[in-house]
């Protein structure tokens, strides 16, 4: 038919066009405030965690910095007996401390620092990761939601086009059964509809648990763009700003400071003391000074082949993060491009299917088609149409997971400066 080799015409034409979609750069439109992104951020105890970590490594540098150098007090008390002479009382008191040998304060001083610098790092990827956990929810909940519409849509034309089949079948044009195939069309569309309020809500329960600080998505319908740099641009910035990296690189640098204060340990730290007697019932007094040290075994020499080994291991780890990150980073630049151009394509057959759709339905009204074509047409036109707006959100997460790893959305943590 006429109608039909018009609606092929459109679709192609439809398709072409969306082959020639421009991109722009930017974060999509969709996204939550980043105000409110901050908050919810802030309050996670994911992040608070880390914040808590963070404090304990602060106290931990003070700690090495203090050292384990304190003063120790010695009290004695002793009965003297001489045979066939007089008893005597006695007593001694002394105090000692342990002495730091020259360079062992500069190394714990640059151990504290290093674990401190890791503990900060750790804040920043708790906040990176938990803002993953975010974005999922977030477009979690936009796609419940847009079933949801798409769905109470398909039940309005399907009542519509009830009330049209009713009409016919009164005047005669239309066999009853016509009537009993719109209503079970509508009551197949209205259980469509049920079962996805029905995800619209678990989604929006588990955004809010996890971040009840955000509002409620907004009804803005963000168009996909690509931003323009290739995926070479954004792997250097994943690999440049990327906490999870840096707190392993932070890691490694302390234990190697640690092998270095376990070799220096190898020359054990002397114990200074000063003493002061008093014997013979005051007959003699004594004043001294002593020094004492431990003598080294092997655990000494044990203790840093253990932590040069854990700091080549951490290099490994790194070596492995590194990869892991440098593969996100194509990952997520396919998703994004990928998803740009399956929308434009799913968004031109979508407005080919509603025009198919429309035709049906007029043929029908016209007596020129049947009812069972055109509720399959109506049927995949709203199929069309969901297909077209998960693809639309599922490119504007792509493209938002992509600034968000590359540290260009969100994630303004105080240190952010030290990685620009």
């Amino acid at each position: 038919m006429n109608w039909m080799r018009a609606t092929g015409g459109l679709l192609a034409l439809a398709l072409s066009a969306a082959a020639l979609a421009g991109t722009t750069s930017g974060p999509p439109a969709d996204l939550p405030p980043a105000e409110s992104v901050e908050r919810a951020l802030d309050a996670h105890p994911r992040v608070r965690a880390a914040q808590a970590r963070l404090a304990a490594a602060r106290a931990e540098g003070e700690r090495l910095q203090a050292g384990d150098y304190e003063f120790g007090l010695n009290l004695a008390s002793q009965q003297r007996r001489v045979r066939a002479g007089p008893d005597y009382q006695e007593w001694s008191i002394g105090i000692e401390r342990p002495v730091r040998l020259p360079g062992k304060s500069g190394l714990d001083r640059a151990i504290g620092a290093k674990g401190l610098a890791e503990a900060a790092e750790r804040v920043g990827d708790a906040r990176h990761e938990t803002a993953r956990q975010l974005l999922g929810l977030w477009y979690a909940r936009l796609q419940a939601r847009a079933e949801v519409a798409l769905w109470r849509q398909q039940v309005a034309v399907l009542e519509a086009q009830k009330q049209t089949t009713e009409i016919r079948v009164r005047r005669g044009d239309a066999a009853r059964l016509d009537s009993l195939q719109a209503d079970a069309a509508l009551a197949q569309a209205e259980s469509e509809l049920r079962r996805a309020e029905a995800r619209e809500q678990i989604a929006q329960a588990e955004l809010t648990a996890q971040f009840p600080e955000l509002p409620p998505p907004g009804a803005t319908a963000a168009e996909p763009a690509l931003p323009g740099e290739d995926a070479e641009h954004w792997a250097e910035r994943l690999l440049a700003h990327n906490h999870e990296i840096l707190a392993v690189q932070r890691a490694q640098e302390r234990l190697r400071l640690q092998a270095e204060r376990a070799e220096a340990d190898r020359l054990p730290d002397p114990r200074l003391g000063l003493h002061y007697a008093r014997e013979l019932d005051g007959q003699e007094h004594i004043v001294g000074v002593s020094l004492s040290i431990d003598l080294p075994g092997a655990a000494r020499q044990a203790r840093v082949g253990l932590y040069r080994a854990e700091a080549e291991a951490m290099a490994q780890a790194m070596a492995e993060v590194r990869r892991r990150l440098l593969a996100e980073s194509a990952g997520n630049w396919q998703r994004a491009s990928a998803g740009v151009e399956g929308y434009q394509r799913l968004k031109a057959a979508a407005e080919a299917m509603e025009r198919h759709a429309e035709l049906t339905r007029r043929a029908y009204q016209l007596g020129e088609l049947g009812l069972s074509e055109t509720l399959l047409a109506q049927r995949a036109a709203a199929q069309a149409r969901l297909a077209a707006e998960q693809g639309r959100l599922e490119a504007n997460q792509a493209i938002a997971r992509l600034l968000l790893d590359a540290h260009s959305l969100w994630l303004a943590e105080p240190d952010e400066a030290e990685h620009r």
